[in-house]
C-alpha cells in the first residue's frame, strides 16, 4: 500500500489528467478568445499595450473564458457535434478575461504585491500610475467588446462588474480587531471572485440559446465553482509553497485579509488569533509563527470541508441538467475541473 502522501499525489495526478480534458475540449475556443484579446490591446499610448501584453504573457489558466466556451459546448455539441462557436461567445469571453486582467492589475496596486505568477508584478515593474491606468484601459476595452452584444450580455456584465467592485471595497482587512462572519465572507468572495465565473457560464448557456431557467442554473454552477476556487486559494496560501502560488505564501496573514482561514481562526476564539489581528502590522517572525500554528491546527480541516461542500453544490447544478439536453463528455470535463480544483487543497 502506498504511503498517504504518495497516494494523494497519485490521486491528484489522475485528477489533473482528467481536468486536462476540459482544456482540450475548449482548446479551439480558447485560441479564438486569445486572438480576440490580443487584437484588443493596441493603443496609441505604447505603455498601455506594453503592460497589457506583459500581464497576458505571465500566463494563467484562462479559467473564465474556458468556462464560457465549455458552457456553450455543453449544449451546442449535443445539438450539432460540428457546430461552430458563435462570434458573440468569443467576444464576450474575451471581454470577461479583459475584466479579470484589469482586476489583477488593480489588486496588485491595492495589495502592493511584488510578484504575480513568480514574476515582478506590473505595479513593481511599471509603477503605480501606469498600472492603474492600464487596468482602466482594459476595463474600457472589455466594455467595448460586450457593448456590441445583446442586452442580456450587457446587463449581466454590468451586474458582475458592479459586484466585483463592491466585493473589493467590502473586503478590507481584519486589522484592529475587525470581525467578519462566515456569511459576510461568502458574500464578499461571491462578489469579488465568483461573479465573473457565474457570468462566464451564464453567457455560455445564453450563446447556446438556452432559456432563462437553464442560464440561471449554469450561473449557479459557475458562481459556486468560483466560490470554491477562492476558498482553495485561501487554503493554499497557508499550505502551498511560493513556487506553486507564484507569490510568497502567507500573504493573507501578513495583510490581514479576511480569507476563509483567517476568519475561521479568528472565530475560533483563540487568544493568539485575537492578538494577531488586533495589531495593525505583524513582524515577519510573528507571521511565520501564525502560519506554522495554522498548519498544525484543525482550522484547515474545517476550511477544506466548507470548500468541498461548495464544490458539491456546483457539481449538483450540472448533474441535475436533463441528460438528453447536454453532451456527457463536456459535462464530465467540467466536473473533473471542479474536482481537480478542490483536491489541490486537500
Amino acid at each position: 500500500m502506498l504511503p498517504e502522501s504518495a497516494q494523494r499525489q497519485e490521486e491528484l495526478g489522475l485528477l489533473q489528467e482528467s481536468a486536462k480534458s476540459a482544456f482540450l475540449a475548449g482548446a479551439d475556443g480558447l485560441q479564438l478568445v486569445e486572438k480576440q484579446i490580443r487584437a484588443s490591446l493596441g493603443s496609441d499610448a505604447a505603455v498601455l499595450t506594453e503592460i497589457s501584453q506583459y500581464l497576458l504573457g505571465l500566463g494563467g489558466k484562462r479559467i473564465r473564458p474556458l468556462l464560457a466556451v465549455l458552457a456553450a459546448r455543453l449544449f451546442l455539441t449535443k445539438k450539432s457535434p460540428s457546430a461552430e462557436l458563435p462570434s458573440a461567445l468569443i467576444e464576450a469571453a474575451a471581454g470577461i478575461e479583459l475584466i479579470h486582467m484589469a482586476t489583477l492589475l488593480h489588486d496588485d496596486i491595492i495589495d502592493k504585491s511584488p510578484t504575480r505568477r513568480s514574476k515582478p508584478s506590473a505595479y513593481v515593474k511599471f509603477g503605480l500610475a501606469e498600472t492603474l491606468l492600464t487596468g482602466d484601459f482594459l476595463l474600457v476595452k472589455a466594455f467595448g467588446l460586450c457593448a456590441k452584444l445583446d442586452r442580456y450580455i450587457i446587463e449581466q456584465t454590468e451586474n458582475a462588474c458592479i459586484a466585483l467592485t463592491e466585493g473589493e471595497v467590502l473586503e478590507g482587512t481584519l486589522a484592529n480587531g475587525r470581525d467578519l462572519s462566515l456569511d459576510s465572507y461568502l458574500d464578499i468572495i461571491g462578489k469579488k471572485t465568483a461573479s465573473l465565473f457565474g457570468l462566464a457560464t451564464a453567457v455560455g448557456a445564453h450563446c447556446a440559446q438556452e432559456d432563462l431557467a437553464v442560464r440561471s442554473q449554469l450561473f449557479e454552477f459557475g458562481y459556486s465553482a468560483g466560490r470554491a476556487f477562492q476558498m482553495v486559494d485561501d487554503i493554499l496560501d497557508i499550505t502551498a509553497d511560493a513556487d506553486l502560488l507564484g507569490k510568497p505564501s502567507g500573504t493573507d496573514l501578513r495583510q490581514g485579509t479576511p480569507s476563509l482561514i483567517n476568519i475561521l481562526w479568528l472565530q475560533s476564539g483563540e487568544s493568539f488569533a485575537e492578538e494577531f489581528f488586533a495589531r495593525t502590522e505583524n513582524t515577519p517572525e510573528e507571521c511565520l509563527r501564525a502560519q506554522e500554528h495554522l498548519l498544525n491546527s484543525d482550522i484547515l480541516g474545517v476550511a477544506r470541508d466548507i470548500a468541498k461542500k461548495e464544490a458539491e453544490h456546483a457539481k449538483k447544478q450540472l448533474t441535475s441538467l436533463a441528460p438528453e439536453s447536454i453532451d456527457s463528455e463536456i459535462q464530465g470535463a467540467l466536473l473533473a475541473l471542479v474536482d481537480y480544483t478542490i483536491h489541490r487543497a486537500l
